[in-house]
């Protein structure tokens, strides 16, 4: 009975799987069939041959195919049917172009080295064209020949892959993709697209997910997977010009050389200008190089995001990028290291979360924190030139690492070491506009690696190093640099040795938040870029009284130290300066007027003297504006003893008429003794000076900016106006031949424009701040 029953079951099964087939063949037969039908003017192979061979054309007239006369253009579709394959001999455009897929189709569009302009879709059909919308397959060199055969899509905004007619199942197909549809234009992908390389060149690309499948999936963006002709790592680049954005909706799978299997893209490009705008929560791009030099943009607001990253053995890390934005109310994790050369903008509601991130800060730009402030764990200043401008407090939560470059904190505070894990670890670079300087969890033992505070003069000039060297309480300590212009020539007041203190700078250092303590410390200051004749003449003063403890011989000619011994007690709520014991060993010195003016050729270098005597002769100094490196470029004898004015004059033929200098002037009596002038700026030539307002240096980085303005120029009653973008007036004065230094290094990074206005005459330029 059993056996009947069992052999019961199987002849009925086998009837109802014949059945089941049955109903599906009938269904295909029976149920509608979905073809697109073909528009007026399509072209249709009916025999392989060249791009402009009209009799392998013809042509659809709205009822019947009929012999072409002449070849597709940009508004014609083209079809390509089975067993034909079509070969460019030169560059072409078409609208759309329809690939039959069937299974054998072989090699369908030999682009031959040439590039194919495509104004619609790229799509496959299987069956007689118009045929039913099918997904690419894989052939031998389906598409193209080499990485010089090019498909380029331009035109207006579109749809150009259809889920439903293609994928990156054509893994054989040797041609270039770019994307070219002009500014403003977007191009929509809803397929897998694969070959040898892609190019955003222009407008938008935006790759979709498909909704239709759960999980969720990317139509990736992949590479030629012919191992046996590009090899078994990673292979394909793609690239974002400068201009163009790219705009990916996935998680997994951006990007990469196999979505199959493990093998990643050879590189990913976003070139300085270019946008890449991430969606996605935790998107990933697998590369075996990144170069992230444009923007990267993370919005969407389906969850908490996670920075860019990649998950393949053989891809990078793509840590390592220029400009970053936050559009998104989510928040977003950074990495637990990123190296940064532009900006951090929040523009969102969204939080940067960087409680694990060690930001390192590199490059030769400014950059700034815009929209937050920012709080990191570690955070390395590494450099070559610019300027890092935080916006509000920075707080470094463990080690803050100085090796070279600069910070304006823009009045406000720095907090380092606020999880009491870290501390500074100093190189070089300098800090500049700071309000409060907080170092929380100090060691105990201090040296010039993890106590040197590189403070900025922005008044006066140069930088006040402040280092501490000794055992400490431990604790927390804040240090606050006072600015004021100028210096006290008239102190009147004696160090604890009696040695008169004969000078003395207003700005001053305040040192407060101490654990009390006696442990002996060594306090320096660097009087760095003040001109002193000896190191030995520099002291630490009070402001108009001795400061605590005992002074200690200066040290280093170059950095030029001053120093003081006292207890850790002594630091708290003083003003600690730098002085000298000699009126003339520190900058500003009042000789009666130095300046430089150009000549036929060279700078003239002029001064004057209220008297002279045992005078015997003036060398005469010339260093660039930055980096500052004196050199001696001249020497002149004294005309001898005057009780009277003298004046004096020396030409620099050696100077480049493009380049800014600064000057001074040393004065050698006849015992050897020696003092110096106050330093001379001059102001070149520029290259394209003519008759219309000329600024220079322009663009503009540091300094005061020079203005060459027309002869013709009325100057009474002319008014110089300094505005931004938008019509702002930031200077509104009499005419001046430049522009304060403190003013014009004020601006922020972007575009002004200046001009001269008078009753009759108005002159403009257009400058542009670094």
């Amino acid at each position: 009975m059993a056996s009947f029953c069992f052999l019961l079951y199987r002849t009925v099964l086998f009837y109802c799987r014949i059945y089941t087939i049955f109903l599906a063949v009938a269904g295909t037969f029976m149920g509608p069939v979905h073809t697109h039908a073909q528009e007026f003017g399509a072209y249709k192979t009916i025999a392989s041959g060249d791009f402009p061979n009209l009799s392998i054309w013809v042509v659809w007239n709205g009822s019947f195919w009929v012999p072409a006369t002449s070849k597709p253009g940009s508004g014609n579709d083209i079809y390509v049917d089975q067993t034909h394959t079509l070969r460019l001999i030169g560059n072409e455009q078409v609208k759309s172009v329809y690939i039959n897929a069937e299974t054998g189709a072989g090699q369908k569009l030999n682009l031959n080295g040439f590039n194919l302009d495509v104004y619609g879709t790229l799509s496959a059909f299987s069956g007689p064209a118009p045929g039913v919308p099918a997904n690419a397959w894989n052939s031998q060199n389906w598409i193209g020949n080499s990485i010089n055969s090019r498909i380029t899509f331009r035109g207006d905004s579109r749809k150009i892959l259809d889920k439903s007619s293609w994928s990156a199942q054509t893994t054989q197909s040797r041609y270039s993709v770019i994307f070219d549809p002009g500014p403003d234009k977007e191009l929509t992908i809803e397929a897998p697209f694969k070959a040898l390389s892609f190019q955003v060149k222009s407008g938008t690309l935006i790759q979709k997910v498909d909704t239709s499948v759960i999980p969720n999936a990317c139509f990736t963006i992949s590479f030629n997977t012919e191992t046996t002709v590009f090899g078994t790592g990673p292979f394909g680049d793609f690239s974002i010009d400068d201009g163009a954005t790219f705009i990916s909706e996935c998680n997994a799978n951006i990007v990469n050389r196999s979505t199959s299997g493990t093998t990643s893209a050879q590189s990913f490009e976003l070139q300085n200008g270019g946008t890449l705008i991430l969606e996605g929560n935790s998107p990933r791009i697998e590369a075996a190089n990144f170069q992230l030099n444009g923007k990267v943009i993370f919005r969407g607001n389906s969850g908490p995001k996670t920075f860019l990253s990649s998950s393949f053995a053989d891809a990078a890390a793509p840590l390592s990028v220029r400009h970053v934005e936050l559009q998104s109310s989510q928040n977003l994790s950074l990495p637990n290291q990123l190296f940064l050369l532009g900006d951090l903008t929040k523009s969102g509601t969204g939080d940067f979360l960087t409680s694990t991130t060690h930001l390192t800060l590199l490059g030769g730009d400014n950059q700034t924190i815009t929209g937050f402030a920012l709080t990191v764990r570690d955070l390395t200043l590494n450099k070559t030139n610019g300027i890092f401008y935080p916006s509000g407090n920075l707080t470094v939560e463990r080690t803050l690492t100085l090796t070279q470059g600069r910070i304006d904190l823009q009045n406000h505070d720095l907090l380092i070491n606020t999880s009491f894990a870290g501390g500074i670890n100093y190189g070089g670079g300098s800090w500049r506009n700071a309000g409060a300087v907080s170092y929380l969890g100090i060691p105990s033992v201090l040296n010039s690696t993890n106590a040197s505070f590189p403070f900025e003069d922005v008044t006066n000039g140069g930088i006040r190093k402040v280092q501490l060297s000794g055992n400490g309480p431990g604790g927390n300590l804040t240090i606050r640099y006072l600015e004021y212009t100028g210096a006290n020539h008239d102190p009147r007041f004696n160090d604890t040795d009696d040695t008169p203190i004969l000078y003395q700078l207003y700005s001053h250092f305040q040192f407060s938040g101490l654990n009390p303590g006696n442990q002996p410390i060594e306090l320096r200051l660097s009087a760095a870029n003040l001109i002193v004749d000896q190191v030995d003449d520099l002291r630490i003063v009070g402001t108009g009284q001795p400061a605590p403890g005992t002074h200690l011989p200066g040290l280093d000619p170059t950095l030029l130290w001053a120093r003081r011994s006292l207890t850790w007690n002594e630091l708290e709520n003083f003003n600690f300066t730098i002085g000298s014991f000699r009126e003339l060993s520190i900058l500003p010195v009042t000789w009666l007027e130095i300046q430089v003016t150009r000549s036929q050729s060279g700078n003239l270098i002029s001064w004057k003297l209220n008297q002279e005597k045992n005078n015997l002769l003036f060398e005469i100094y010339r260093s660039p504006i930055e980096p500052l490196k004196w050199e001696k470029v001249g020497i002149l004898n004294s005309k001898g003893d005057h009780d009277s004015e003298i004046a004096y004059s020396f030409e620099d033929h050696t100077a480049s008429r493009f380049h800014d200098y600064l000057y001074r002037v040393r004065q050698i009596s006849m015992d050897g003794t020696a003092s110096w002038s106050a330093a001379a700026r001059s102001f070149s030539q520029p290259e394209d000076a003519s008759e219309e307002l000329v600024i220079y240096p322009n663009p503009h980085h540091f300094g005061s900016i020079r203005l060459f303005i027309p002869a013709q120029v009325h100057k009474k009653g002319t008014r110089l106006l300094l505005q931004n973008m938008q019509g702002k007036t930031l200077l509104n004065s009499e005419i001046l031949e430049e522009i304060p230094e403190s003013i014009a290094e004020s601006l922020s990074p972007g575009v002004y424009f200046v001009l001269l206005v008078s009753g009759d005459q108005n002159y403009n330029a257009r400058l542009i701040k670094l």
